[in-house]
């Protein structure tokens, strides 16, 4: 080996080695890294760590961002698999189902996901998503709201922020559709 091509090596390897060492959930932080990149990281570390359902899970999400759902699909049920209470995995199927306008079996899945975390602002929003896509705005509209009361916990912290921003969104939008809604029965 040539002298000069020791430092790239060495960085090679120490990059790869952060990689792979890295905790899943520095991995792909959203709008830093294009799905596609994530992608290949996600499969770079499930080459080493086969069993780490978080990673796998992780990748099933930038599938289905990619519009690639059968893999999707694949990795979630693989991540149920390793631990049949991931609740990331049941959302995200859940999700999975509702882009494939599959509104039944996107219950059936979210209310796997209610059963397992009650207490999730997450579950209710994208309960809520579900309920709306079945065209059960009054249903939606009660989701976001029960989303928004779980959310009673530690003020000032940026992800009860960020769920409570979403379920406000959300539970705004809808109630503005019943309102439109209300007044064309009017007129």
């Amino acid at each position: 080996m040539k002298p000069q091509h020791r430092p790239i090596i060495i960085a090679s390897m120490l990059l790869l080695a952060l990689t792979v060492c890295a905790a899943p959930s520095l991995a792909h932080v959203e709008g830093h890294m294009p799905d596609s990149v994530a992608e290949m990281e996600y499969r770079i570390l499930l080459e080493f760590k086969p069993n780490k359902f978080e990673t796998r899970v992780k990748l099933a999400f930038v599938l289905m961002n990619q519009d690639k759902l059968i893999e999707a699909e694949k990795e979630f049920k693989r991540s149920l698999v390793a631990s049949p209470d991931n609740l990331q995995a049941h959302l995200g199927l859940s999700l999975l189902r509702l882009k494939q306008h599959k509104i039944n079996a996107a219950l059936e899945m979210i209310k796997k996901a209610l059963e397992i975390e009650p207490d999730n602002p997450e579950v209710y929003l994208n309960y809520g998503l579900i309920l709306e896509a079945d065209n059960r705005p009054s249903e939606a509209r009660q989701r976001y709201r029960d989303g928004l009361a779980k959310l009673t916990q530690n003020p000032g912290d940026p992800e009860i922020e960020h769920d409570r921003q979403q379920l406000e969104n959300a539970l705004q939008k809808v109630a503005e559709k019943l309102t439109k809604t209300a007044q064309d029965q009017v007129n």
